[in-house]
Order: structure tokens, then C-alpha cells, then sequence
């Protein structure tokens, strides 16, 4: 079956978290958030239709659990629900994609901006940029936040005067193998590392001798496995990096890396954003925000990177982009220009722009895999 079939006969679907209100982010910036808070829409030869949308609060990162019909997103505040630190949000989805807001919590930590569902599915995990906090919570068997919470503070510094005066956790990344929780941090150059039990009540428990140090400023912010489940790629938000790694038993082992900037661009005035590879292992996409733009890569026999041309994303800020489940498109969140960017991709992993939709302050896009709407 080629691509071309898969763009003309499949109907695919994803939810869209967005600001909603004010918020201070970490460069010092105060963005006014003009999303309506959580969409579901439908994507088809390209083309993306709203299907439904509920009102939550700044809901900047979801992530979904299909079998329970569940989706859960952040709340990206500095006080929620009259307390210190942002939210949790638990929500439900019928088979027409209509939302119900089922349940919502403090994380304990400020501006939460990351959250996903463990591989066996009994927890939340939580990152917490401006407090530097990883939060858990565990699910039942059928979804719901049901168990106490559970706060993890990092501690430290590094080297930048201004984004790196205290801890910044920035995501969560569950190893191939299943033992491991990794959690890059922004802030002290590190990505830390855990272990999890299953079946438990959330609880995870620190590795430091797991924790990898990556080179001081660079700010590491979110890293993919390849499918191989060998390769490990990070990119790096303040020294515009993508790193690769190769993994064993917990332990990320550096090989190489690459700029995602050109030469002759100041990387100060870039920080990039995010990354994801094709479902078929063939390219690596990485975004700059400042450079505004869509760097392409292919990979070496070792799993180098190899850029094959850097674009325009064709707006203002790509805080964060999919890849769509057969590896045709690439759908970009511009964040500061209020529009999602379709590219298709072509043979040799080039991308080609195919339309343009307009939503208010676009964060986060997370394709469902299975679920179809009627």
C-alpha cells in the first residue's frame, strides 16, 4: 500500500491542547494564551476540522489512554485550585468526541508541561518545568486518578545566568526495555533517572547512578527512541542540539550530535523546541523556535544524523509538532501565529507544505492511534 493510497482513503483523528490565559514562561516572556483549552479534530488528505473542544485551563501538553477512553492534560499554572503549583486534568471522550471533565488536582509543582501514561498504565508521570518537579499518580484498571500523590524534587543548577538558576524537569521518556523512567532536565543538564515497580500506587525511585550529564548549557529538554530501541535522540533547547546515544540497561552512551541551526544564525537567538521520528525509522524532524523553522534528518549505518534540509515552518514559534500514524504528514503547532502547519512528507524525507489551520495559541498535538469518531 503506498502513501499516496493511505492519504486518500484513511480519516485520522487528534487532540489539541492550547494556552488559554496568561502565563510566564522561562525566557522571561509573558504570553496571552488565546486557545479555548482542549480539541478533538479530524484530519484527512491533509485537511483538519474541529470536531469538538471543552474549556480547561492552559492545557499545554495531553496524552491519551484509548483502551479507557481517558485523556489527561496539564494544567500550566504557578497556582491551581488556590494553591502553590499548576494542575492535572482528567478527562473522558465518547464515540462521537464529545469531552467530559472528570476529575482535577494539584501537581504540587509549578508550570507542569509534560505528562504521559506508564507503559503498563498504572500511573501518571508529570513534569514540572518552573518548580524542577517530576509529580506521579496512580490509575485504576479503569483509568481514573485514584491514589495519592506523589512529588519528586530535582536539585541544582547550571551554567546559564538566566535559564538555569534552579531545576527545570521538562518531560518523561519510558525506556524500550521497560525499567527505566528517564525525565530531562533543563535546568541542570541532566536527565535524571528512575526506576518503577508495577502495579504499585505510582511511586518511582531514583537512579542517580543511571543519571546522564550532558554538556553544561545545553538545557536537554526531550529525547525519542528510535524504533530500533538502541538509538537514543535528545534535543537540547538552549545550545540547539540534537544528541545521539546509544542504549544498554539504563545507560545512555554518547556517540555524536548535530546543530539544528545554521552556521551563520546566533544561537542565542534560538531555543529549540521538539523532535519525533518517522514510524518507519527513516527521518528525524527537529523544530527551532527564534529560527523558526523544521530541520530534516536521515540517519547514518550507526544511527548518526544527517541533515537533509532545514524549513521554514511557515509560522511563528513551533512549540510542538506529530508526525500523523502512517508517516505521510507532519502537522506543526505554531504557537505565536495561532495556526497548525501541514507538511507532507516526500520520498526522501523532504517536506512539502500542504495547508494551514487556524487555531488560537496551538501546544500540543497527539494523534489517536486507534479511536475513530462517527
Amino acid at each position: 500500500e503506498t502513501a499516496s493510497v493511505r492519504r486518500r482513503i484513511m480519516k485520522q483523528y487528534f487532540c489539541l491542547g492550547s494556552y488559554t490565559e496568561p502565563i510566564l514562561f522561562g525566557t522571561g516572556e509573558v504570553f496571552q494564551g488565546k486557545g479555548k483549552g482542549i480539541y478533538i479534530c479530524s484530519f484527512e488528505d491533509g485537511k483538519i476540522q474541529e470536531l469538538s473542544s471543552i474549556a480547561v485551563r492552559n492545557p499545554s501538553f495531553v496524552c491519551m489512554d484509548e483502551q479507557r477512553k481517558k485523556i489527561y492534560a496539564v494544567n500550566e499554572m504557578k497556582e491551581y485550585l488556590g494553591a502553590f503549583g499548576g494542575g492535572v486534568t482528567q478527562l473522558s471522550y465518547d464515540s462521537s468526541g464529545e469531552m467530559t471533565v472528570e476529575w482535577t488536582k494539584n501537581t504540587g509543582a509549578t508550570d507542569p508541561c509534560h505528562i504521559i501514561v506508564s507503559p503498563d498504565k498504572n500511573f501518571l508521570s508529570i513534569a514540572n518545568f518552573a518548580s524542577g518537579a517530576v509529580t506521579t499518580y496512580g490509575l485504576d484498571e479503569h483509568g481514573c486518578i485514584n491514589t495519592g500523590r506523589h512529588v519528586y524534587q530535582h536539585e541544582g543548577h547550571s551554567i546559564h545566568p538566566k535559564r538555569q538558576q534552579g531545576p527545570h524537569a521538562h518531560s518523561t521518556i519510558f525506556t524500550p526495555d521497560g525499567k527505566y523512567m528517564l525525565v530531562p532536565d533543563l535546568g541542570i543538564d541532566t536527565v535524571k533517572a528512575y526506576t518503577y515497580q508495577k502495579d504499585t500506587d505510582g511511586s518511582i525511585d531514583a537512579c542517580p547512578k543511571k543519571d546522564l550529564k550532558v554538556t553544561p548549557g545545553n538545557g536537554p529538554r526531550f529525547g525519542e527512541f528510535h524504533p530500533n530501541g538502541k538509538d537514543f535522540y535528545l534535543i537540547n533547547e538552549i545550545g540547539s542540539r540534537v544528541e545521539h546515544y546509544t542504549y544498554s540497561n539504563g545507560a545512555l552512551i554518547y556517540q555524536d550530535g548535530i546543530s539544528t541551526l545554521p552556521e551563520e544564525f546566533p544561537k542565542e537567538d534560538n531555543i529549540c523546541s521538539d523532535l519525533h521520528i518517522t514510524p518507519d525509522g527513516k527521518y528525524l524532524y527537529a523544530s527551532n523556535r527564534g529560527h523558526d523553522s523544521l530541520v530534516v534528518c536521515t540517519f547514518g549505518d550507526n544511527g548518526s544524523l544527517h541533515i537533509v534540509e532545514t524549513i521554514s515552518c511557515e509560522g511563528k514559534t513551533p512549540r510542538n509538532f506529530a508526525i500523523d500514524s502512517t508517516g505521510t504528514y507532519v502537522l506543526v503547532g505554531n504557537q505565536d501565529s495561532d495556526t497548525i502547519v501541514t507538511f507532507r512528507i516526500c520520498e526522501d524525507g523532504r517536506l512539502q507544505k500542504v495547508s494551514s489551520y487556524s487555531v488560537g495559541s496551538p501546544v500540543c498535538i497527539r494523534f489517536f492511534k486507534e479511536t475513530s469518531f462517527c
